[in-house]
Formats: structure tokens, C-alpha cells, sequence
């Protein structure tokens, strides 16, 4: 039998056993912190002791009865968003602004990011060289390009998608700092070239326009059959290209889907002076106009502008006017500016549009390019916005 010495220390394991031990590592961890935290405060009433003697002893305006100066704010304020049902403009970002000497007239992009702006003079205002600015990041800073060595009195800015640019006659293949004269093919061209763009030209002549020669001359095309009076800024994804106007005697629309070697022409059975295209993917709108671009009718197509029906059993009231071009927007509205400069939103086709308040700007046309849409003159003022899908825009800080 054991002895009790041997019993008591059998007990006294057994009593140890049975208590529960503190968690060691946790323990030590708290008490590390609380360490650093003694350590941090030490040393940050060290640190204000010697800010505050330093303070006293620097400070200018010890002794008198001066406040100290305001802190500066060294973050730009974040710049005000306009925006209503669904249409957002995002403002000025506290950026610098680039102010030449000008009004903005001309603007285009190549890309999302790369931008260009031309500013000349108005009639009327003290007359002033044109200058041209250019922007690598959507619109947000901007800087002096140079212009080519020109008088003319047409400066229409085309930018292409490979980066050149065409002013003037002459061409750019360095985003504008330096340029070369345009040199014209002789006749006019044929087909439409991958890259190259349309525009009106006098009489109704469709313009053929390359990144490399500028403009190309008038496209020697089998009859459009009719009198053209609108040409598209941008062709469509698969490439085809509509032209708008009257064809006898009436307004119609029509397509090249090869090049400008064969096309097709729409009547559209309604009442007007001349007619214009907007395309979203398959989804083709024709919108009719008439000497005051009052809305006569709206025609739609679901199958790539294969067939048109009318969305509207007559004249559209509002707007009064259509400003520039019908948007069509990726959730199945429409959107156009009015000549009353404001903003209008449908939601069935062009049946009937509701003008957009909140805080929106007054606005000019907006403009089909090949990059996006470009909307002119906010605020009544010669401000631009740039917008790739029509709902989001910023607006472009050179003024």
C-alpha cells in the first residue's frame, strides 16, 4: 500500500490535471499589444510636443491678433453629375482646363480614349487663329496639337480609326503634331475602302474620305436613286452604309452593303423634306423630317433595314424640332435632343417622347462618329460631350 507522501503527490497530478489551463498563446498575444499601444502613445506625445513648440515657434502671426492661413484642399472636388432618367453626364473633374481661344465647332475620336477638338472664332468675335487641342484619356485633360499650314475656310476634322487625322487638306499620322498635304487620286473612287468614311459633299455628292489622302472625291456609284441630302457618320457593325433624302419627290432612305457598288432604296410614304438613319445592331430607325425638322414620321426595322414599318400614326410634337440625330440606347429607347435644347427620351419606338429634366444642361445636336456620339453646345455656352452608347457622357474639359 503506498505510503502518504506517495498518495498526496498522486493527488496533487490528478488536481492539475483536472484544472483547465489559460490559452497561453492568446494571452501573450493581448499582452503584446498592449505593449505597442503604450509604446505608439509615448511616442506620439513626444511627437506633439515637438509639432506644438515648433508650431509656436515658426508660426508668422505669434503675437498678434491673425488667424493662421486656410489649409489648402489638395484633392479637386469631385465634379457634379447631371443626370435623369437614365442619361448621365458626368462633369468637370477638377482637372485643368484647356481654354484657347475659340469656340469648340469640331470634335472627334478614334477611340474611347483618343480625342480631338477644333476651336475657332465666331462670326462677328474679334478674329483669332483656329487651333486644335487632343486628349489620350476620354476627354479629361487636354493639350495643344498643331494645325497644318491652312486657310481654308472648310476645317472639317475627321479622325480615323487607325489614329491619322484629316484637316484641311492636309493629313496627320502622329496624332496632329506634325502634317502633310493631302494628294487626291484622280477620279473618283469606286468602292468604299475598309477604314475610310463618308460625307456630303456639295450637290449631294457621296464623299469618299481615307486616312491617307483625306478626300478621296466623290464615289462613282451606279444611280443611288435619289437625291441625297444626309450620309451616316459611321458605318454599321457589318459594314453597310446609309444615306438619306428624297427619292421622287418623297423622303426615302437607302443602303450599300458591297462597297457602294449596288444599292437599296426605301421610300418611306410619309410627308417630308428629307430623312436619316440611327442603327443599333439589327434594330434600324428611319426618321422623317421636314424644313424645320419637325418629326413627320418614324419608321422601324427589326431586321437590319431588309423591311421598314411605321412606329407613329403621324407627326411627332414633341420635340418640336429634332436638333441632331436619334440615339438609339442599349436598353430599347430612343433618345434625341430638341431644337427647344432639351433633352427626350421614348420608350415605344418614337411613338411619343417625354422630355428629361432633373438636372440635365440644355443642349445642341448630337452627332453620330465613329467612336460614339459627340452632343455640341451644353449649356448654351459651347460646352462638348463625348458619350461611346448615348446613356453615359462626359463632358470634355476644353472650352
Amino acid at each position: 500500500m503506498p505510503d502518504l507522501e506517495t498518495r498526496l503527490a498522486r493527488e496533487r497530478d490528478g488536481l492539475l490535471d483536472a484544472i483547465e489551463q489559460p490559452p497561453l498563446e492568446r494571452v501573450g498575444a493581448r499582452a503584446a499589444t498592449i505593449r505597442h499601444r503604450r509604446r505608439a502613445r509615448r511616442a506620439g506625445a513626444v511627437l506633439a510636443v515637438v509639432a506644438v513648440a515648433g508650431f509656436v515657434a515658426l508660426r508668422p502671426w505669434s503675437g498678434t491678433d491673425q488667424k493662421p492661413p486656410p489649409v489648402a484642399d489638395v484633392s479637386p472636388s469631385p465634379g457634379v453629375v447631371y443626370t435623369d432618367a437614365g442619361i448621365t453626364i458626368n462633369g468637370l473633374t477638377g482637372d485643368p482646363i484647356l481654354d484657347p481661344r475659340g469656340k469648340v465647332t469640331d470634335v472627334d475620336f478614334t477611340d474611347p480614349d483618343h480625342g480631338y477638338a477644333l476651336l475657332e472664332c465666331e462670326a462677328g468675335s474679334t478674329p483669332c487663329a483656329p487651333s486644335l487641342t487632343r486628349s489620350v484619356d476620354g476627354g479629361i485633360t487636354w493639350t495643344r496639337a498643331s494645325m497644318p499650314p491652312t486657310t481654308g475656310a472648310d476645317l472639317h476634322l475627321t479622325a480615323f480609326a487607325d489614329g491619322r487625322l484629316v484637316l484641311g487638306g492636309y493629313v496627320s499620322a502622329d496624332g496632329g503634331q506634325t502634317w502633310q498635304p493631302a494628294s487626291r487620286t484622280n477620279g473618283g473612287p469606286t468602292v468604299i475602302g475598309e477604314g475610310q468614311l463618308l460625307h456630303l459633299g456639295s450637290g449631294g455628292a457621296v464623299q469618299v474620305w481615307s486616312s491617307m489622302f483625306g478626300n478621296q472625291g466623290d464615289l462613282v456609284t451606279p444611280s443611288v436613286g435619289m437625291t441625297v441630302k444626309w450620309v451616316a457618320g459611321a458605318p454599321t457593325a457589318t459594314g453597310a452604309w446609309w444615306v438619306g433624302g428624297i427619292s421622287d419627290g418623297a423622303p426615302a432612305v437607302a443602303v450599300t452593303r458591297d462597297g457602294g457598288r449596288k444599292w437599296s432604296v426605301h421610300p418611306l410614304g410619309a410627308a417630308g423634306s428629307t430623312a436619316q438613319v440611327s442603327v443599333l445592331g439589327e434594330r434600324v430607325y428611319a426618321t422623317v423630317l421636314g424644313p424645320a425638322r419637325e418629326i413627320s414620321a418614324i419608321f422601324r426595322s427589326t431586321d437590319s433595314g431588309q423591311t421598314f414599318t411605321p412606329t407613329t400614326a403621324g407627326p411627332v410634337t414633341t420635340p418640336g424640332g429634332l436638333a441632331g440625330e436619334v440615339v438609339p440606347l442599349l436598353d430599347g429607347r430612343l433618345l434625341v435632343t430638341g431644337t427647344d435644347r432639351r433633352w427626350y427620351l421614348s420608350d415605344d419606338d418614337g411613338r411619343t417622347f417625354t422630355q428629361a429634366d432633373g438636372n440635365l444642361p440644355i443642349v445642341g445636336p448630337i452627332v453620330r462618329i465613329p467612336a460614339g456620339y459627340v452632343a455640341y453646345n451644353l449649356f448654351g455656352s459651347g460646352w462638348t460631350a463625348f458619350s461611346v452608347d448615348g446613356s453615359t457622357w462626359r463632358k470634355l474639359q476644353v472650352y
